[in-house]
């Protein structure tokens, strides 16, 4: 029962827990080690102790997954342990950074994490963020996905919230009751034995809380970072509820707070505050937003790891699996299906805040590179095996040489692709034909002649979205390089791309509206005397914003189905800071950059590769994209849509923990648009931009390439930061010394970025090619696993059920208005439901001819089930 609250009594729940990083300051087994002392204990004390209600693990399952792996003996105390209500589990898999992860690694993290909690007991049902560095406008939709009504937040929440608990809802009105914590999830901690102590402690701590309090409860969190419990506490809530006679103290979890709180308010739950959208405020919490661009090598491994599971092993690994079982139904829980589920598991062991956002130590960071490759290793096998399956079934029986192409996102797509292809009578191929007749050009990038292949580009046209189309090769013509030649400009029919010699940008013309983008590309470089969690430019800073001499301009391919131009310069930038660091060292340092320009025939977007040579430490190095356009605000991607962010920043006060900046988070782009124009910004993997002011009002976009810092944590960054994030330790591998290589691309548009978004996605997911050894024809040369319908419905997976019943297919409305549409699987005849995020039935769904409708408010998710015959 829970404890009664009468006016004017207020009832203080003391809820201990503690919050454990993997890695962090130390290294993971040394984190492990202290984790392992500590568990023990707990179990210990916990049995020695039936006074001590209850002890919240910190809301994830991974560090109890570690030590079971040490300590699987311990399993059956566990089990004990949170069936008896006493040891308080899930529902993460981990604690991510929640704008660095992308929509299906929120939900596997959840999937995985309540997965492993029932397999010990009944999980923890609220959502749990206590520490990430803000929190995404669409983590309400996502945990009511999962049947979680309220979370637990800290970080990046302002003046807005006035109040302890708040209605927080997501774009697409999902809503779940937040429980802000106001003063942090350590505001508790090391709570006094001694009686005047207590109570001085607890009062201070009461007038801090009530006054935001919407009901007769307030939450006292007793933790810190990996802290035991607090032994003492029944003593202590004994003693507070004899010196505070006007207020009752008790021990909970943080699902018995919610609980009460729900039932203090009873049917005035509407009445509660309700806010819309992120929280990224540094007035009361640090956000630090420099976590976003810290050892950027760790944000493009994600990225392309997490594409790589979700957008294309599921995918096609899946419809391989369907064309092979079409005489005995989906097989139960293939190879592939499990190889994935550890993939996941090992990308999801970067994702934890300390993790993913570079600001460990140097250590940590590199025990992570070997999870990524493991994963990426276990999803290209994955993928490989899928797409030689299907592009065998893809081409025709009877000879010839095929080249099959496959598209992970919405069509019908033209776009770039290459493939290795045989010669043909010794010769490299010279075109493609695809299935009614139309002939292509190839492009030879390279030949290996004693290999007997070559690699060659071209424009593949039409291929469906979410599909493959096969394309015959044709011919052999003696081949003969071109030669690299001295020039400014490359065109093709939408653009021409010219570079300034002088500063090394790049000035388009848009042929469709005769609109000239000036000073594109420019590379602009500041000093940094932050730390991995802030930027923080020197008090004397000296911007570098063009190369020590005139930039050298080729033209490397001139078409038929490419053009580039390479633009290499030189920039001479301080080698680090001054002595006392509040300037920028006046000895200099040469970073070469080359940057390549690409532009495909019948591609509205020029591609952009741009490798650089950092051999400068303590800096920033961004490049800018002057739009030409007046606007106050600017849209990035996020998890299921696109937000919009006023440009202008807030007043900076004295009181803020951080000063206001405009570096913000992106997923696959962000744009500016004005009177019907736009123009977007599209990358791989690159998280971080700012949108610039200029003098005369248009706005620039500022992509964020590299950031090097070599400290964890400075002490104090004032005004940028109050006091420090962390310990105060060397990192010199986050000055990212070395060669680093960048895609980005410019999509110029007209309408709405809702038009241009597909344009970003395929180029953060480029085309996949493979040449089939034989075919026997068994699918049609042009066919889509998926179809969907309009191109603003995103599918951000397809995928086997987790139970084996049958395809799972999650979409979204990425748009900022209700959209209608449909979708149809391939060879989908059987029954479809609509699913959960966590895979459990919601209801029927009907089909005619296999194609399901749909009517989706903006930014709103749905799961969808198709049976197959004999499952």
């Amino acid at each position: 029962m829970p404890p009664r609250a009468q006016s004017p009594e207020r009832t203080l729940v003391i809820v201990s827990h503690t919050h454990w990083d993997r890695e962090w300051y130390a290294p993971f087994e040394v984190m492990r080690a202290r984790l392992v002392r500590m568990m023990d204990r707990l179990i210990a004390f916990l049995d020695e102790t039936p006074s001590f209600p209850c002890f919240v693990l910190d809301g994830h399952m991974l560090c109890l997954e570690d030590y079971l792996e040490l300590r699987p003996e311990r399993r059956d105390d566990i089990v004990r342990l949170v069936q008896g209500g006493r040891l308080v589990i899930g529902p993460n898999y981990v604690l991510p950074d929640e704008f660095l992860i992308g929509t299906e690694s929120w939900v596997r993290n959840l999937m995985l994490g309540l997965r492993a909690a029932r397999a010990f007991g009944q999980p923890m049902a609220v959502g749990y963020s206590p520490d990430a560095f803000g929190h995404i406008a669409h983590l309400p939709a996502i945990l009511r996905g999962f049947g979680l009504d309220a979370v637990v937040i800290w970080r990046g929440v302002g003046e807005e919230a006035d109040s302890n608990e708040f209605r927080w809802a997501s774009p697409d009105g999902s809503e779940v009751l937040a429980v802000y914590l106001r003063h942090s999830y350590s505001f508790g901690r090391d709570l006094p034995c001694e009686p005047h102590a207590l109570h001085t402690r607890l009062r201070a701590a009461l007038d801090q809380l009530v006054p935001h309090a919407p009901t007769p409860y307030v939450l006292l969190p007793c933790g810190d970072d990996h802290r035991p419990p607090q032994e003492d506490l029944p003593r202590i809530v004994e003693m507070a509820n004899e010196l505070l006679p006007d207020v009752r103290v008790v021990q909970a979890d943080y699902g018995s707070y919610v609980r009460w709180v729900r039932e203090a308010l009873g049917d005035d739950v509407q009445s509660l505050p309700r806010l819309e959208g992120e929280f990224r405020s540094g007035r009361r919490s640090n956000v630090l937003a420099g976590v976003l661009s810290a050892r950027m090598w760790i944000k493009q491994r994600y990225q392309e790891c997490e594409d790589l599971l979700a957008r294309w092993a599921a995918p096609f690994s899946t419809w391989a699996h369907v064309l092979q079982s079409f005489n005995g139904g989906l097989p139960r829980r293939p190879a592939d299906h499990a190889l994935l589920e550890h993939a996941w598991r090992l990308l999801l062991q970067n994702a934890p805040h300390d993790s993913i956002c570079g600001c460990s130590i140097d250590q940590v960071h590199e025990e992570m590179r070997p999870r990524f490759d493991r994963a990426q290793q276990l999803g290209e096998e994955v993928l490989g095996e899928a797409l030689r399956v299907l592009a065998g079934c893809a081409a025709p029986a009877g000879g010839g040489t095929y080249v099959v192409v496959f598209n992970s996102e919405g069509g019908p797509r033209d776009d770039f692709c290459t493939a290795q292809l045989p010669l043909v009578d010794g010769q490299p191929p010279e075109a493609l034909e695809d299935p009614h007749g139309g002939r292509f050009p190839v492009q030879v990038l390279s030949l290996e002649r004693e290999r007997g292949r070559a690699l060659v580009g071209f424009v593949a046209p039409q291929v469906p979205g979410h599909g493959l189309k096969a394309f015959r090769v044709l011919g052999g013509a003696p081949w003969t390089p071109a030669l690299p030649r001295v020039g400014t400009a490359i065109e093709n029919d939408f653009f021409r791309v010219e570079v300034d010699r002088g500063i090394g940008a790049l000035t388009v013309l848009d042929k469709r509206t005769r609109r000239v983008y000036r000073g594109l590309n420019r590379f602009v470089d500041g000093g940094d005397a932050g730390d991995e969690y802030n930027y923080a430019p020197p008090r004397a800073d000296r911007l570098v914003d063009r190369p020590a001499a005139r930039a050298q301009a080729t033209v490397l391919e001139v078409g038929p189905a490419r053009w580039a131009l390479e633009v290499r310069m030189v920039y001479a930038l301080p080698a680090s800071l001054d002595g006392d660091g509040q300037g920028r060292s006046h000895r200099t340092v040469e970073c070469p950059i080359r940057t390549r320009i690409y532009l495909y025939a019948g591609v509205p977007r020029i591609d952009i590769e741009t490798e650089v040579e950092n051999r400068a430490c303590d800096h920033r190095l961004r490049v800018h994209f002057p739009s030409g356009l007046r606007t106050d605000h600017v849209w990035a991607e996020q998890h299921l849509g696109a937000v919009r962010r006023a440009i202008d920043l807030p007043p900076h006060l004295a009181t803020d923990c951080e000063m206001p900046v405009g570096t913000q988070p992106q997923k696959s782009f962000c744009a500016v648009e004005a009177d019907g124009t736009g123009l977007m910004l599209a990358n791989r993997g690159l998280p971080e931009y700012e949108a610039l002011r200029e003098a005369d009002g248009t706005v620039t976009l500022a992509l964020t390439l590299l950031r090097c810092v070599g400290w964890l944590s400075r002490p104090d960054l004032s005004p940028w930061r109050r006091g420090p994030a962390g310990p105060s330790l060397p990192t010199p591998g986050a000055q990212m010394l070395g060669r680093w290589t960048f895609h980005y691309s410019i999509v110029p548009y007209v309408g709405t970025w809702e038009g241009a978004m597909p344009h970003a996605h395929r180029f953060a997911r480029p085309l996949r090619a493979v040449c089939p050894r034989d075919g026997n024809g068994l699918l049609g040369t042009t066919t889509a696993l998926l179809e969907v319908e309009p191109a603003q419905l995103v599918v951000s997976t397809v995928k086997l059920s987790e139970d084996s019943r049958g395809v799972v297919v999650r979409v979204y409305n990425a748009a900022s208005e209700p959209v209608t549409g449909r979708l149809r699987l391939f060879a989908g005849s059987g029954p479809v439901e609509e699913l959960d995020l966590d895979e459990a039935p919601i209801s029927a769904v009907p089909s005619e001819e296999g194609w399901v409708h749909l009517d989706l408010r903006p930014n709103q998710v749905r799961t969808f089930l198709f049976s197959f015959p004999g499952r």
